[in-house]
């Protein structure tokens, strides 16, 4: 008992140190409540806040964790559960108050370094036997190491970070002993907490097998048996995640991300030596598409690392192995073909190097082993590896770009390099009273380099003021409009919006996303309408009052009372925030000819066209948007346009490099983000004689602008006439919608919802099959007649996976209690 108190104080101290240093710089740079900042940043900033939002509005307000509107024109929730939100301690935001989700999503990440910390000392405890103060110390780089600094804010990537020590402990446990229980659990664990991370992990898993059969499997009888356990148990662990993982699958079907582009030849991004320069003190974290891993675990990690390679108490078919994995590393940070292999069968579009945690946890891993082992080596072994330490920082001085490592970062290197080699000479070489001094100032100097290093490279922070300004304003005008508002659905878009994921953050249905799993058809449809898409976005930035309809965007935030006009009214306001209602504006479901999509053809990169196209299909006798008949001034980086009378003007532009473009006139300043994307701009209402004025950030000089008109005849001559046979609402929540529709003419009712696997369709009670309306919508075919129409959705794959996953848990459960019997 004495002895198990004992190691739970290790254990607390490694838990804490990474916490309590966490902790403390996040107070020193003023992250709420100790100051006005917070730590949202890159996608914790645009996605993760939103959908933590989403969740918690679902727990405890009773939505469904099936589908939701608020993610774009409607998303499956339980793949994005499974990609974002999977961790078990994401459910105790049911607990959380809704103004302070930043901060449940804050103390949860300085909770996952700490277990990261945790963890590792629990894996260094079991796996050599010892428990010592350096097992904290080597704990905590692993939980701030490099990786940690680059992607704290990617929360849902954490918990794989805290399983693998175990996982790899339980793997250990299962090739020696053939005990299976903490490698299944922590391992499916893994798997259902974020099987894209878990990916990495299983094939270092396999790596690791291999090193253990050789080494500690020796007749064929026991390589055969745990050749049999470690595929039983891995296949049960993959089994049990399958719950999450087969709608993940599904869904992921419809995105940018499906389908395998292999490599069809090998490349090498960059030499080795700027490649190991990223493990130096101080070096700027990398999260562009260039490639750089971000390898810092402690600068006594090279040390110990090369002195295990020379140590002889260590046998040297042990570290060949080793050495080997860390050299394969090295290639898979550098190789084309090994990066997308690692990576999922795809090229990340930025975040590089999402597995080098597990390089890490080897260094880590085989240093400490080094330490434990310091009496097989000699003193002069100590000084090769500082000649060998500096040796490289002159070669990256003279070889590694500075922008990446900077000479600063090299030279402190240097130094603490210079200071670590010392202490291990002195450790060496004086007798046992003075290596307790020794000791305990190469605990003080390494906990001084983690502090520092996290400090410099860790922690982004942001205004949390400015994040939040417009929470109870938005919030509490869209209540005020949901009030008067007596239909069942519509959908809410804002001018300038915070984030693409805003309808989360609000409460409203939307018409734009921001999300790996969208649907990669929809986003398409919108770049061909002159909206904004990617592969992983689309927005209803750049959409005419004939797109807002289709969508059945209904209502339109603004920050300023300027955007009354023939298309859209006011309809709230609190002097901070404004709603305006558009005149123009569709239910969910309107009937389209039988041919309408082959006599409106869509034509790639011609939205002008395509938005005149479709308007003249659906009965416009003109244009939508025409060519602008007012004054256009070209000075250098502006453009000024000059109404000749009152109108609403819209503007294309040439140069997508341009990535703000800022739109002035005498009422109102626009400002248009992420122009690199290429959608229209919305100038909006012009009274006869008013200027505005076109200024692009990037300061191209060449910078073109073609301007437009609205046609408010065309606009009206279209409207009525996609409005002349359009589905009543009867009934309606995120996965079941009823409502009626009298259809005059047979043709194909349209609905503004992504077409996907999981909607069941019934018209007058019988199940048809959906179609899919300009590859991105759905579309049901109906005849002349009245007809009642039910929509019923469930996840696809999620019934499926569920099975196998209570099959596998059966399974599993099953054997743990034959073995104990048998035991």
């Amino acid at each position: 008992m004495g002895k198990m108190k004992s190691n739970w104080k290790w254990y607390l101290g490694a838990f804490g140190l990474p916490f309590i240093i966490s902790l403390f710089i996040c107070i020193r740079n003023g992250v709420y409540p100790f100051g006005e900042n917070c730590i949202l940043h890159i996608d914790m900033y645009h996605q993760y806040e939103p959908f933590f939002t989403e969740f918690m509005d679902k727990l405890k307000h009773g939505g469904s964790l099936m589908y939701s509107f608020r993610l774009g024109l409607g998303s499956d929730f339980v793949s994005l559960i499974a990609y974002y939100l999977a961790s078990p301690l994401n459910w105790f935001i049911i607990l959380c108050p809704s103004s302070h989700v930043i901060e449940f999503m804050t103390l949860l990440i300085l909770l996952k370094i700490g277990l990261c910390g945790l963890t590792f000392a629990v894996y260094l405890k079991n796996h050599f036997g010892k428990t010592n103060a350096e097992s904290i110390v080597f704990a905590a780089f692993y939980a701030l190491s490099g990786y940690m600094a680059a992607y704290s804010w990617d929360i849902m990537w954490l918990d794989v970070l805290v399983l693998a020590p175990l996982a790899v402990l339980g793997l250990e446990y299962l090739v020696k002993e053939g005990k299976c229980r903490l490698y299944c659990i922590t391992l499916a664990a893994a798997v259902l907490a974020n099987f894209y991370i878990a990916y990495m992990l299983c094939i270092f898993l396999i790596f690791w097998f291999f090193l253990l059969f050789f080494e500690e499997t020796h007749s064929i009888k026991q390589k055969a048996a745990a050749l049999g356990r470690f595929t039983l148990y891995s296949l049960l662990a993959g089994g049990m995640g399958a719950v999450l993982i087969f709608p993940e699958a599904a869904i992921l079907g419809y995105s940018g991300s499906a389908g395998i582009s292999f490599p069809s030849q090998p490349e090498w991004y960059f030499d080795l030596i700027s490649m190991l320069a990223r493990h130096c003190f101080g070096v700027k974290v990398y999260t562009g598409r260039d490639h750089w891993p971000n390898l810092y675990c402690g600068l006594a990690v090279g040390l110990f690392f090369m002195l295990y390679l020379q140590n002889r108490m260590i046998s040297w078919k042990k570290k060949i192995k080793r050495a080997a994995l860390v050299v394969f590393f090295w290639l898979g940070f550098a190789n084309n073909i090994l990066d997308f292999i690692w990576h999922g069968l795809h090229f990340p579009d930025s975040l590089p190097g999402r597995w080098s945690y597990l390089y890490i946890f080897l260094l880590l891993v085989t240093a400490y082993e080094s330490f434990l082992n310091l009496k097989g080596n000699k003193w002069r072994d100590v000084v090769i590896g500082i000649f060998v330490s500096f040796a490289f920082l002159i070669a990256a001085a003279l070889v590694t770009d500075s922008g990446m490592v900077t000479g600063t970062s090299l030279a402190l290197t240097g130094c603490l390099v210079a200071g670590y080699g010392m202490l291990l000479l002195l450790w060496l070489i004086a007798n046992a009273d003075k290596r307790i001094f020794v000791r305990y100032m190469m605990l003080v100097l390494a906990v001084t380099e983690l502090y520092a290093n996290t400090d410099l490279t860790g922690f982004s922070t942001t205004s949390r003021t400015s994040y939040t300004k417009n929470w109870e304003s938005v919030k509490s005008l869209l209540a005020q409009v949901d009030e008067t508002d007596e239909e069942l659905f519509y959908r809410v878009e804002e001018m300038e919006r915070l984030t693409k994921n805003d309808a989360m953050i609000y409460g409203y249905s939307s018409s734009t996303i921001f999300s790996s799993l969208m649907n990669i058809g929809v986003s398409r449809f919108y770049r061909n309408m002159g909206m904004e898409g990617g592969k992983n976005f689309y927005s209803c930035s750049g959409a005419t009052p004939l797109m807002s309809a289709l969508l059945s965007v209904k209502y339109v935030i603004a920050d300023h009372p300027c955007e009354e006009s023939p298309l859209r009214i006011l309809a709230a306001e609190d002097g901070q925030n404004y709603i305006y209602r558009n005149l123009y504006s569709m239910p969910l479901g309107f009937m389209m000819d039988v041919d309408f999509e082959s006599r409106c053809l869509i034509q790639k990169g011609e939205p002008v066209a395509n938005i005149n196209r479709m308007a003249k299909t659906l009965g416009a006798n003109a244009d939508l948007l025409q060519p602008f008949g007012g004054r256009v001034d070209v000075k250098e980086d502006k453009t000024e346009i000059t109404a000749s009378k009152d109108c609403y003007l819209y503007a294309t532009y040439t140069d997508t490099s341009v990535t703000n473009i800022t739109a002035a006139s005498q009422e109102r300043t626009r400002k248009f983000t992420k122009c690199d994307h290429g959608y229209i701009l919305d100038l909006g209402w012009c009274k006869a004689g008013e200027k505005i004025e076109l200024t692009n950030t990037s300061n191209v000089s060449d910078f073109q602008v073609s301007v437009y008109g609205l046609n408010m005849e065309a606009l009206q001559e279209a409207y009525e006439k996609l409005g002349e046979q359009t589905m009543v609402l009867d009934g309606f929540s995120d996965t079941v919608m009823e409502g009626h529709i009298q259809v005059k003419n047979a043709g194909n009712l349209v609905l503004s919802i992504p077409k996907e696997d999981g909607w069941r369709v019934f018209v007058d009670g019988k199940e048809i099959e959906c179609k899919t309306f300009m590859d991105s919508l759905m579309k049901i075919p109906l005849i002349r007649g009245n007809h009642k129409i039910t929509l019923r959705y469930t996840t696809p794959g999620l019934i499926n996976g569920a099975a196998v996953s209570l099959c596998s848990l059966f399974f599993f459960i099953a054997i743990c209690i034959w073995k104990r019997k048998r035991n």
